[in-house]
């Protein structure tokens, strides 16, 4: 697949599942972190190099919100590219088998892009691991079905588009 892609995914074991991700493309694969690990210049420095951009969550300091407009930002820029991004869109990573309650990011950050024109695809990604404390596990990994704008209703306020499309998410 190539871009502008939006790869949504659940989020069961960490680094490693954005590192699995960025390995099943010949492009390069940007993904969204917590912000809290921005901090410091080298840190910030080194995960951009990485590809990796900042996602501020309340929990990390309501002050800190406003930075995810800028990465909206930039993720914009990115798709105009054609580029490719991973979101996570639980918005933490806890080491469990089902999916948790999706964050809003997410929506507004697909949404954000159609409104702008670009043709966007949106591909839900499930990952599952066999453990997630052994050496040598199994990884499990589903693709959905695409999320295209004419899946939501256009007429429709931004917030339940916001909630139709992560009820389409769920479903995938």
């Amino acid at each position: 697949l190539k871009g502008p892609l939006l790869l949504v995914a659940n989020h069961p074991n960490s680094f490693l599942d954005s590192i699995i991700l960025d390995t099943l493309f010949e492009e390069p694969v940007w993904s969204l972190a917590r912000g809290d690990v921005f901090k410091k210049p080298f840190y910030i420095k080194l995960l951009r190099a990485l590809k990796i951009l900042p996602v501020y969550r309340t929990s990390e300091g309501v002050e800190n919100l406003t930075t995810n407009y800028k990465t909206f930002e930039e993720c914009i820029r990115i798709f105009q590219k054609n580029g490719i991004i991973t979101i996570f869109s639980e918005g933490k990573c806890i080491n469990e088998w089902h999916l948790r309650p999706l964050k809003k990011g997410t929506a507004r950050l697909a949404l954000k892009a159609w409104e702008e024109g670009i043709p966007l695809q949106v591909l839900p990604v499930g990952i599952n691991y066999s453990s997630f404390r052994l050496f040598g596990k199994n990884v499990f990994i589903q693709f959905g079905n695409m999320i295209q704008p004419s899946d939501l209703n256009p007429q429709a306020g931004e917030g339940a588009r916001h909630l139709a499309f992560n009820a389409l998410l769920q479903k995938e």
